[in-house]
C-alpha cells in the first residue's frame, strides 16, 4: 500500500514484538523462564544473586548493575536511549541491542529498580529519610520507575526486540481499614504496579506450590493484575507450567515456544496449554 508515494504496512505486515511483566514470590523461577526466551538476552539486573540461577550460559548478555548506587537511575531518567556499562566502557543500549544481535531484553527486577528510586527520590525532596521517605520521595519511586519502563519499552519496539520485566510479589497483601485482605499483587508500592501493567501486553503471575509451578494469566486466587493477549484465556485462567530448562532450554512451555506458536498463529490468540 502507498500514500503519496510513501509505503504504508498494514497491521499484517507489522513488526511485533513479545512484551511480558511476569511477578511472583522470589525463587519460584521468573529469571529462568524470562531465559528461556528466543535468540541472544541482554539481561539488565539490578538484583543482587539474580543472574545465578542461569548458570553459564553463552546466549545471555549481563549488564550488572546490581551494585551500583541511586545514580543510575538517571541513565533512565534522562534518556530513552540510555548509556550503560557493559565491560570497561559504557554504550547506548540501542548499539548494544543491534551489534549484539540482541533479542530479548530482560530487566530484572523492576523491584529492585523502584528501591533504588525511592533513595533517589529521597535524596532530592526535602526533609525526606531512609526511616521517613516521605510522599515526595514516594511520588519521585513512581515517576521514575516508570520513566525507565517506558524508556526501554520504546526503544525495543522501535527494535523490534522482545522484552521481558521481571518483579517481585508483595505476600503482605492489600488490605481494608479492618485489616481484611483485599488482594495480593506487585512489591512495587501504592498504584505502581497497576501503572506498569498498562503499558506492556502480557502480565502473568508465577508460582510454585512445592510441586508444580503455574502461568496465571487472569486475577485468580487473591493475585491481580494478570491479563494476555496472547493467550484466550475465557475459560482457562492459569496452567501447570511444565518447562524444564535441564532437558531444553528452548523446549517445552519455553517462553520461545510460546512465541513462535504466536507468531505461526498470525499473532492471533493460542489456546492455553492443557
Amino acid at each position: 500500500m502507498q500514500i503519496d508515494g510513501i509505503d504504508v504496512k498494514s497491521l499484517a505486515e507489522t513488526e511485533q514484538r513479545f512484551s511480558l511483566l511476569l511477578w511472583g514470590l522470589a525463587g519460584c523461577g521468573k529469571t529462568t523462564l524470562a531465559a528461556s526466551a528466543p535468540g541472544r538476552k541482554l539481561l539488565i539486573n539490578f538484583d543482587p544473586d539474580g543472574p545465578v540461577s542461569l548458570g553459564a550460559r553463552d546466549d545471555i548478555v549481563l549488564i550488572d548493575l546490581s551494585g551500583e548506587r541511586f545514580g543510575i537511575v538517571d541513565a533512565f531518567k534522562l534518556d530513552d536511549d540510555p548509556l550503560l556499562p557493559l565491560g570497561e566502557k559504557k554504550y547506548r543500549l540501542s548499539k548494544i541491542i543491534e551489534e549484539l544481535e540482541i533479542s530479548t531484553v530482560i530487566v530484572d527486577s523492576v523491584t529492585a529498580f523502584s528501591s533504588l528510586a525511592v533513595e533517589k527520590g529521597i535524596s532530592v525532596t526535602k526533609g525526606a529519610t531512609i526511616e521517613r521517605p516521605s510522599p515526595g520521595a514516594y511520588g519521585a519511586r513512581n515517576a521514575l520507575t516508570l520513566r525507565m519502563m517506558s524508556a526501554i519499552l520504546r526503544l525495543t519496539k522501535r527494535m523490534a526486540t522482545n522484552v521481558v520485566f521481571i518483579t517481585h510479589e508483595d505476600d503482605s497483601g492489600v488490605r481494608d481499614k479492618e485489616g481484611n485482605l483485599l488482594h495480593i499483587t506487585m512489591l512495587l508500592g501504592g498504584k505502581l504496579g497497576g501503572q506498569v501493567s498498562l503499558q506492556i501486553s502480557e502480565v502473568w503471575f508465577m508460582s510454585d506450590d512445592g510441586k508444580h509451578r503455574k502461568i496465571a494469566l487472569r486475577p485468580a486466587r487473591t493475585r491481580k493484575p494478570m491479563k494476555s493477549r496472547m493467550f484466550d484465556a475465557r475459560d482457562k485462567i492459569e496452567f501447570v507450567l511444565k518447562y524444564d530448562p535441564y532437558k531444553d532450554v528452548y523446549g517445552e512451555h519455553s517462553l520461545a515456544s510460546f512465541i513462535k506458536e504466536w507468531e505461526d498463529n498470525g499473532r492471533d490468540k493460542i489456546q492455553v496449554p492443557s
